[in-house]
């Protein structure tokens, strides 16, 4: 299933001279890529150094990825680096295998649902102590920077950041005859909209539905608390009811009933794609930085930027910046210092932030968004983010250990409450004794 995957991508590719591996044999590769580089040199010695990086993300990730390596490996003679990337999932998958082993890659993607179970366990390094000397973080916001922290030290430094916001395919709509929302919605307004493009999108070839099911998204279930006065933690514990989660997966059926959301089967045939860039729905929530992913889509879509919906938006959006992506250095690494020296160029280098542009979110360094020579997608992501900051509330949840397996479980629960599987009660019941193992482990 693709929805509000943090990425996509059948394989986990090598660049130019390096091996190019099928997802099948995924784990067995980067084991062997970091067992093969663990013994390259000392770095400290004048000895070349041999880097493993990997990262989640679609082939258009990738190769910004590889262009902005090449400047790093020209900049650093005695460095290489060794690269693999794969879909979100398989690549947790991966980098859990190597976790048990102790063979991280040496700099590895981080995403905030792992960051305390990765670090409770002893998997990753402190990246304080290279701050101001091989890492810089003066021009980092402090809300991003804390995000980053499990007990008062920096585990992952955010290279972006993103909040979400609900697209509109405002051709599309223009062709099916459906008024082009202007501004926010009530959440009310934004289910109607969805059951209106559907009835005017029934006979457009392909057919065109409202939105993929965005109960399934967990963290739009973060805001929709939030606009309510709750949050998915206090503390380690929950910070909502069953009756919360209740009336959140009650939508679902809700919206289908008017056949505002696409089927869920044919949501899952388009697994590696998005319904929104395909065209075959006019309107999706997720993360503002997949305006280009969505853009490039095979329909080409022309998408406006809206908040997401909030029955309350100027006293309570909900809404917060969350690290679109981190990085962390593996505490396996025998090279910490020259993987501090690629997570600063990653994070800080302008040339890299011309190389990603908005793509991978807004940059979380000044220096990198420096570099970044706007085109008409970048800016309206920028305009975006900078018309709401106003109305932004504090910062993202903070991770808790077992975040990772709680997000993976709503949307796989979600999906079968979509599907009428199982009742809302019934997943609600199954969703909160998972909840309760994994916060008690």
């Amino acid at each position: 299933m693709y929805l509000h995957a943090k990425g996509d991508g059948g394989t986990v590719r090598g660049r130019g001279r390096r091996r190019i591996f099928p997802v099948g044999v995924a784990v067995a590769a980067v084991l062997a890529v970091a067992a093969c580089s663990s013994g390259s040199g000392s770095g400290g010695s004048g000895e070349d150094v041999s880097l493993t990086f990997s990262w989640w993300g679609d082939a258009s990730r990738a190769e910004r990825y590889e262009q902005a390596l090449e400047i790093f490996e020209e900049d650093n003679p005695g460095i290489t680096v060794q690269t693999n990337y794969a879909g979100f999932g398989d690549y947790w998958t991966a980098r859990n295998t190597e976790a048990a082993s102790r063979t991280l890659p040496d700099v590895f993607q981080m995403d905030l649902a792992y960051l305390t179970e990765y670090t409770e366990f002893g998997h990753v390094t402190p990246l304080d102590e290279y701050f101001g000397d091989a890492i810089t973080v003066d021009t980092i916001s402090e809300p991003l920077l804390a995000s980053g922290q499990v007990d008062g030290q920096t585990y992952g430094l955010a290279s972006s950041a993103s909040t979400l916001g609900t697209f509109v395919n405002t051709d599309l709509l223009d062709e099916l005859g459906v008024t082009v929302p202007e501004e926010g919605l009530t959440w009310d307004e934004y289910d109607a909209l969805l059951a209106e493009i559907s009835v005017a999108g029934a006979e457009h070839d392909p057919a065109v539905y409202g939105s993929v099911d965005y109960t399934q998204f967990f963290w739009l279930f973060q805001i929709w608390l939030q606009q309510n006065g709750k949050a998915l933690f206090d503390g380690d514990q929950l910070g909502f009811t069953e009756d919360d989660l209740a009336t959140w997966w009650d939508k679902s059926a809700a919206v289908h009933e008017q056949d505002g959301f696409l089927p869920t089967k044919r949501q899952e045939q388009l697994s590696g794609a998005d319904a929104v860039g395909v065209g075959e729905t006019a309107a999706e929530i997720s993360w503002d930085n997949f305006l280009v992913r969505f853009s490039e889509g095979q329909a080409k879509p022309n998408l406006t930027l809206l908040p997401v919906p909030a029955d309350d938006f100027e006293d309570n959006s909900g809404m917060f910046l969350k690290p679109a992506l981190q990085l962390s250095v593996a505490a396996n690494s025998e090279h910490p210092d020259e993987a501090a020296k690629l997570v600063d160029f990653l994070v800080n280098d302008p040339r890299v932030g011309e190389i990603f542009g908005m793509s991978r979110g807004v940059p979380a360094s000044g220096a990198a968004l420096e570099g970044v020579e706007l085109d008409e997608l970048d800016q309206q992501i920028l305009d975006y983010e900078t018309q709401l900051e106003p109305n932004l509330v504090g910062s993202a949840p903070p991770s808790v250990a077992g975040m990772s397996n709680l997000e993976a479980t709503f949307t796989t629960i979600a999906l079968e409450v979509a599907y009428g599987t199982v009742t809302v009660d019934e997943a609600v019941d199954r969703w909160f004794a998972e909840a309760e193992t994994s916060l008690a482990e």
